[in-house]
């Protein structure tokens, strides 16, 4: 008999069982398949194009997951870790690491008295793809779990109405009909696979903290991927070397932002909870989707999570989306008028990668590819245009100081309408010294600071 041929004596069945369950649990099972008038030989009919070996080992290992949330996050990063290493494996020389961390540091030079915004105090870092994934962890977790949430519970919904169909050798490893530990242990390993893999692109794709288009990594650093700048570079007219140096500008301009506003970086990522925790499910096809995997342990880890998604956002959730687009936005711009400041005086190409990355940031960033599908949040600012020359008549009318001083509080910032018209807000309703330097006290009580001192001191 070959090692996927379904055995028809109840010995040699039993035998199988015990091989690739172990003694225990196979007789357990075999126990309560008896006493529940099911013929164990017989049990495993329309399942002969299985493989029940590997269908019964993956199970085995999903069901002793021991992720205790709605994701399990050793799975992700194991599945994440893997594909890196198999498939974007990339080793970063002393070398390399070098050149990144000495574009990152004429970078903060070259920004100092272009931008009113101090420098990250951390390390300037050169990472490889596992480093990304090490330092963006946390956060991604904090922005997918609210959705995975929803996902699971849909999932144990779906599956409850779809027990009659799954083999009835597997119910006594699901646990009770009402709770189902096992399964839930199932679904949490399926979207840890899920999540790893969307980890693992976006580690080939992002140059740096901020550039998937979201803060993914905390803290007061910079940092660059060599291995992404490079594969980006290539094809392109302009230089390795200059395209890293326009790269570095852009990451210390985004990192002093997110590092030195203090509620900016809090303020998007509560927007995309505020968006995760309405997700919507669409039942129908969940069902659907659970129906087809007949319990096939591959299949579920191939579930195609962009078609349970509702395509109908809330009215809370589109009020979300709009304030998180409209902020990335003004992230975007300011970083893209700032970087081509500052590059144009530098390097010959700064005018095309400018546009270039204008264009990657409207139409295929790194968090449009992969957050789109594994959480349905479908972001897509498309003020960064208008948003850029907001921030260059900002420069031109208020100097560097006054234009940087916008991001003091959210209140201050354009509102979408004055980023279409910038003349009209500077002209006549943006903000006015008194009203600056009243955020700029109740900023400093907010923080703590001391009162200035007096000349007396």
């Amino acid at each position: 008999m070959s090692e996927n041929e379904l055995p028809q004596d109840p010995d040699q069945w039993m035998e199988m069982l015990r091989a690739v369950m172990g003694d225990e649990t196979a007789e357990r099972i075999i126990e309560q398949m008896r006493e529940s008038g099911v013929n164990p030989a017989a049990a495993l009919q329309g399942m002969e194009n299985l493989d029940v070996t590997a269908v019964m080992n993956q199970v085995r290992s999903m069901l002793g997951s021991s992720g205790d949330g709605p994701v399990d996050w050793s799975i992700a990063e194991k599945a994440a870790r893997y594909q890196i290493q198999n498939e974007h494996y990339d080793s970063l020389s002393s070398a390399e690491g070098e050149r990144a961390r000495e574009a990152l540091s004429v970078a903060s030079l070259w920004l100092d008295p272009a931008v009113d915004v101090d420098p990250c105090t951390g390390p300037n870092q050169a990472w490889s793809r596992l480093d990304w994934l090490a330092h963006s962890l946390p956060t991604f977790k904090r922005l997918t779990e609210p959705v995975a949430e929803n996902v699971g519970r849909a999932f144990i919904h779906a599956i409850l109405g779809q027990l009659g169909n799954i083999p009835e050798e597997f119910h006594s490893v699901l646990g009770d009909s009402e709770s189902l530990p096992g399964m839930r242990n199932l679904i949490s390993a399926v979207m840890g696979l899920q999540y790893g893999r969307g980890m693992a692109e976006l580690s080939t794709v992002c140059f740096g903290t901020a550039d998937a288009g979201l803060p993914l990594v905390e803290g007061h650093t910079a940092a660059l991927v060599p291995s992404n700048v490079s594969d980006f570079a290539e094809g392109l007219d302009a230089p390795e070397k200059e395209v890293r140096m326009f790269v570095a500008i852009r990451e210390q301009a985004v990192a002093r932002l997110y590092s030195k506003v203090p509620w900016l970086r809090p303020r998007v990522l509560d927007a995309v909870a505020a968006y995760a925790r309405e997700i919507q499910i669409d039942m129908s096809s969940m069902e659907e989707q659970v129906r087809e995997t007949g319990f096939d342990p591959q299949k579920l880890q191939e579930f195609d999570l962009s078609k349970v998604f509702s395509s109908k956002p809330t009215e809370s959730q589109s009020a979300a989306l709009a304030q998180l687009e409209h902020l990335l936005s003004l992230v975007e711009g300011w970083v893209s008028a700032v970087s081509l400041q500052v590059a144009s005086a530098q390097l010959p190409h700064a005018v095309a990668l400018g546009e270039m990355f204008g264009r990657r940031a409207a139409v295929s960033s790194p968090a449009q590819r992969v957050f789109g599908p594994l959480v349905g949040l479908h972001i897509r600012p498309r003020a960064n245009r208008e948003a850029q020359r907001f921030w260059e008549v900002a420069y031109a009318k208020l100097g560097a100081e006054g234009r940087d001083g916008l991001w003091k509080h959210p209140d201050l910032l354009p509102t979408s309408e004055a980023i279409e018209d910038p003349d009209a807000f500077f002209d006549s309703s943006g903000p006015s010294p008194a009203v600056a330097e009243e955020l700029d006290a109740f900023l400093a009580e907010l923080l703590g600071e001391d009162d200035p001192p007096t000349e007396a001191e």
